[in-house]
């Protein structure tokens, strides 16, 4: 009987669905935001599995640092995912903004019977035809993650954003050791420009985190400089791994 109680432990893995093995396992992190080298929020981000065809990522920001004492601004985002044959794909989208002069709220319902995308945009709706991989902004990240642990090296999405569906791509720029408060790590680097060349986006991703953005970097075009950065991890995807302690950072 112990032998064949071995024998399915090391097969479980095998019965694990292929579509939800090529997701990242459940996790917990946060970051901190810093703007012109200031700390000015701090984002925690969750991956929760409710069944084992529905997932919910979110996250929620609020205003840190100096930056709190003249706003009190928090930001919830949230997507369901559901499997669909051979693939995960976001059913509703949800961005709430507390603390702003203006309604700044979103949300998008997909509806993939019908390929299409019901959004609402300051109380505006659309209507909008999908293609089949379309997704949200929010659970892009995830999809990333997915693409880099499959190996692929072309990145290129259709998102739903702002009411149109829109064409992202990402450039590889190679790996990278970098610093981080829960330690040393190496990284994946990834770069997004905006067509308009308004922005230019750079993610490093941590393979052994299965491509977890543990740095992200946004570049204006008038030299603002603004960037998250992890500081706490917890979670199924550390495979145990106890990752440096928690480690607050200063202002510069």
């Amino acid at each position: 009987m112990k032998y064949l109680i071995s024998t399915l432990l090391l097969l479980g893995p095998l019965f694990t669905h292929p579509v939800l093995a090529a997701y990242p396992a459940e996790f917990n992190v946060t970051y901190q935001l810093k703007k012109i080298g200031l700390i000015a929020a701090e984002t925690v981000i969750t991956l929760n599995k409710k069944d084992n065809d529905t997932w919910v990522y979110q996250s929620h920001t609020e205003t840190k640092g100096l930056v709190s004492l003249f706003r009190k601004d928090k930001i919830i985002e949230k997507t369901t995912l559901k499997r669909f044959s051979d693939e995960m794909k976001p059913t509703s989208y949800d961005y709430i903004h507390e603390g702003s002069k203006k309604n700044r709220n979103q949300s998008i319902a997909f509806d993939w019977k019908n390929k299409t995308a019901k959004t609402v945009i300051k109380g505006h709706e659309n209507n909008i035809t999908i293609s089949d991989d379309a997704i949200d902004n929010f659970s892009l990240q995830l999809k990333i993650m997915k693409d880099l642990n499959e190996g692929k090296l072309q990145l290129a999405y259709n998102i739903v954003n702002k009411g149109k569906l829109k064409s992202y791509k990402f450039e590889m720029l190679g790996k990278e050791t970098i610093d981080t408060p829960i330690g040393e790590l190496n990284t994946t680097k990834i770069k997004r420009t905006r067509k308009n060349g308004k922005r230019t986006t750079i993610m490093w991703l941590s393979p052994e985190l299965h491509y977890l953005p543990v740095k992200i970097q946004h570049l204006e075009k008038d030299g603002t400089d603004f960037s998250l950065k992890i500081s706490q991890i917890s979670g199924p995807i550390t495979k145990g791994k106890k990752y440096g302690e928690i480690i607050e950072e200063e202002d510069d």
